[in-house]
């Protein structure tokens, strides 16, 4: 088969509808289309072989665009390398994926000169906006290859790409996708949509194209509806793009999203056009959750996924996003939703039998939109991949409706005194005083209990609240043996360059000497 096919179609069906905005510029279907066949035939022209890994560094533009489709069209394979890491992380990606060729922006010119000496097996230097010696400009390159569609043909098993874990609790592991697998996770978005992706729709994208805000984006690209987008997430910029582009629809993480109804201008913005707003890759309190509904409708719906099987896997569709019902529509808000279409979501035990409504244990999932390995790791792949499920490490339960409520990583669990206590829980009672935009709880040692609760709280600006208030809301509302012992005010909290937060910086300087056992 072809490896663009895909990328291929909307060209030849809407070669004059906008494909893509950015900071101005409008670049039709056909135009992207003609420059990312110049970036495949210009891949394939390097030494190298099929299935190469090709590494791009670059923040969100037209060219990262341009690239990710025409890499799709090549015959090699992707590494996204995530623009807010650090040179060492960079190479330890490059390196350990094996990727001869590397294209990245001017603006990450001094990271590669300080790490090129590391990265030994990369041939090819490509920069968007400079060159030098040994380093190709983007521009002259593109220009001097063929914009006809690329002949290369590749088998569906082949390697498309190498996506990274975060590495929250260790070195990054590489998650393989195959161009079977790709096509899975693409025709797995599409089947579960709220609604069908019109031509007409407008798609505003806020976060790094190269994960996942890059899959959603792609689906929109193969409807051939328009892209706004932006270079980085700013509250204002969004606003006033969702009312300058009439945008339909929008993927935020829950920190986007309480940072926007923390925006004293959101009143002024026309937002009537949006139709839609998915949040995913991280928990969003609750309270925060029906702020959000108040203030932008019954829009929302979330999305479980994960690297290793990129989301959707369960849905929370936006008939469930329910502010007045019964109790048990209402506790939903808290759940990740109900499996999707072609998707087998299963909670259990240690032993492996499915758990009880109630209970507690792992999600485990069998798809074809699982990943094949962890690259270079078979002992990390046979942990993860067992009698045919994929070991999620997400720890949730599951009612009689199928509805999964995730509590928490299961490397994040705190033992104390013998009992179980996931920080979800502890963080979703913060999160209900009206003084605190977000929260994060650890397990500190203690002698007696074997942990403690502490948790880090962020208040919204101009609020101030006492370390006692924040204990009282949790014993009110959970078994005291849940409550923090102590609280610390932060103005931020650690995140990776997803979003997520890095419990493990948090307890970096409590455990350290420490051995945890559980």
């Amino acid at each position: 088969m072809k490896p663009g096919l895909l990328f291929s179609w909307p060209a030849k069906i809407y070669p004059d509808n906008i494909a893509v905005v950015f900071e101005g510029k409008r670049l039709t279907y056909h135009q992207i289309d003609s420059r990312s066949n110049r970036v495949a035939n210009g891949l394939n022209s390097l030494p190298g072989n099929k299935a190469d890994r090709v590494a791009v560094l670059l923040n969100n533009s037209i060219e990262l665009v341009e690239v990710l489709v025409g890499v799709a069209k090549s015959n090699r394979a992707l590494l996204a390398l995530n623009a807010r890491h650090t040179g060492k992380e960079h190479a330890y990606a490059i390196n350990d994926s094996e990727a001869n060729t590397i294209i990245f922006g001017k603006e990450f010119w001094d990271i590669i000169e300080e790490i090129r000496d590391e990265i030994k097996e990369v041939k090819n230097f490509i920069c968007v906006g400079k060159k030098g010696p040994g380093i190709l400009d983007y521009e002259e390159w593109v220009s001097n290859q063929s914009s006809a569609e690329p002949k290369e043909e590749i088998d569906v098993d082949d390697i498309d790409r190498i996506h990274y874990t975060s590495g929250t609790t260790g070195r990054p592991k590489g998650a393989v996708s195959t161009y079977r697998i790709g096509w899975a996770r693409l025709r797995n978005l599409l089947a579960n949509l709220d609604e069908t992706i019109r031509p007409e729709d407008t798609n505003l994208n806020v976060g790094p194209l190269t994960h996942a805000a890059g899959l959603v984006m792609t689906s929109y690209y193969l409807k051939g509806a328009k892209n706004v987008i932006l270079p980085r997430f700013d509250p204002e910029l969004v606003l006033h793009s969702i009312q300058q582009e009439k945008v339909t629809n929008i993927l935020l993480i829950p920190t986007m999203i309480v940072m926007l109804l923390n925006q004293p201008s959101i009143k002024k913005y026309n937002l009537s056009s949006l139709k839609g707003i998915y949040y995913g890759t991280s928990p969003i309190a609750v309270e925060k959750l029906r702020e959000a509904i108040s203030v932008f409708g019954r829009i929302f719906r979330q999305n479980y996924g994960l690297t290793e099987a990129p989301q959707p896997i369960t849905v929370l569709r936006k008939e469930d996003h329910i502010l007045d019902g019964t109790k048990e529509e209402v506790s939903r808000l808290g759940s990740a939703g109900r499996p999707v279409l072609g998707v087998e979501v299963r909670v259990v035990r240690e032993n492996g039998e499915d758990v009880l409504p109630g209970e507690i244990g792992e999600i485990i999932i069998r798809s074809d939109t699982v990943m094949k390995e962890y690259w270079k790791q078979p002992e990390a792949t046979a942990a993860a991949l067992k009698n045919g499920y994929l070991h999620t490490g997400d720890m949730a339960t599951i009612d009689e409706q199928g509805y999964v409520f995730i509590v928490d990583r299961k490397y994040n669990m705190i033992i104390s005194g013998g009992f179980n206590i996931y920080p979800r829980e502890v963080e979703e009672a913060i999160n209900k005083h009206p003084a605190v935009m977000e929260a994060a709880v650890i397990g500190v040692p203690d002698e007696i209990w074997g942990e403690s609760v502490k948790a880090f709280v962020v208040l919204k600006q101009g609020h101030r609240v006492t370390q006692e208030e924040i204990i009282e809301i949790c014993r009110q509302n959970l078994a005291s043996y849940k409550k923090p012992r102590s609280v610390e005010f932060v103005n931020e909290l650690p995140r990776n360059p997803y979003g997520k937060v890095l419990y493990n910086v948090l307890k970096e300087k409590y455990w350290k000497g420490i051995r945890r056992v559980n």
